[in-house]
């Protein structure tokens, strides 16, 4: 199932990436990773207003996080693949075929694995690393956007419910926001640990959803960036990153929760989803190899 390839690139521009995540990981809390759909490319986005081209995908990626050792894990709904790219040398390497249109990944706690949702599928997949294994966590409803908050809870958004849904360990939803405030077309989620909400973008009605961590209460927030709203991330005290626009001529915008203020940061083309660097479970603040220290 899995597979290698290197695209050839000047040794130069291999150190740049390296050297750009290693000062994020050290000095930044407002540089991410992000995959622009419309052009088949993987970024590096250092805010305000810089975008830098890491790779050129196959096709057009949707989801990405940063996983352990800082490589890139990203999903292909076009192809049905995941892939994960190690900036340090240069590599793509094929972790997952076979599926429907994988959309969202997120880190397990721990870090031994991912999951995948595939909203063509009505199924969450894991990825184990170890022995490189495939297997179903959960099937039943069309699922998008997943994240764990701080304490190992999983969320997701549940577009057969209109609500976000609360996962036990075993993959059978235990919980859900009410169903006397459905989300309209909820795409990509996010967990905020200052303020312990979960925040989910509406992909056709220009509102942001705030959603208390208990599922109890639902809050609409307008936001009016652009006809579609796709990828949102939370660096955890407040400031979420949204993307905005066209699906084609998209923006990254920050958005604070406590005074309810947005900034333009980066025009991106086709950017869609956003992931914060070094703020996926499995970074540490030094870095982790020697790229990074």
């Amino acid at each position: 199932m899995t597979t290698a390839s290197a695209h050839s690139r000047p040794f130069a521009l291999i150190i740049t990436v390296a050297m750009l995540l290693a000062l994020t990981a050290s000095a930044s809390a407002t540089s991410l990773v992000g995959t622009d759909n419309a052009n088949g490319k993987l970024l590096y986005l250092t805010t305000p207003k810089t975008n830098f081209t890491m790779f050129t995908t196959e096709a057009q990626p949707t989801g990405i996080v940063v996983g352990p050792f800082q490589q890139i894990i990203y999903a292909v709904s076009a192809t049905g693949q995941v892939h994960l790219f190690n900036p340090y040398n240069d590599t793509d390497t094929l972790l997952v075929s076979g599926l429907t249109t994988p959309l969202d990944v997120v880190m397990d706690p721990g870090c031994k694995s991912f999951l995948i949702s595939d909203p063509g599928a009505n199924k969450i997949y894991r990825f184990t690393f170890t022995g490189n294994v495939l297997s179903t966590f959960y099937s039943g409803d069309n699922i998008r956007g997943i994240v764990y908050d701080t304490s190992g809870n999983l969320f997701a958004n549940d577009l057969t419910l209109n609500a976000v849904v609360q996962f036990t360990t075993g993959g059978i939803i235990t919980n859900q926001s009410p169903s006397s405030s459905p989300l309209t077309a909820a795409d990509g989620l996010t967990y905020d640990a200052k303020t312990r909400n979960l925040f989910a973008t509406s992909s056709t009605a220009q509102v942001i959803y705030q959603i208390t961590d208990s599922l109890l209460t639902v809050t609409t927030i307008s936001f009016a960036h652009g006809p579609v709203l796709e990828g949102i991330s939370s660096d955890g005290q407040g400031d979420l990153y949204v993307v905005g626009g066209t699906g084609t001529s998209n923006v990254l915008y920050e958005y604070t929760v406590s005074t309810g203020t947005t900034k333009t940061l980066n025009s991106a083309g086709g950017l869609d989803r956003v992931a914060l660097v070094p703020f996926g479970p499995c970074i540490s603040s030094g870095g982790t190899i020697p790229a990074c220290q």
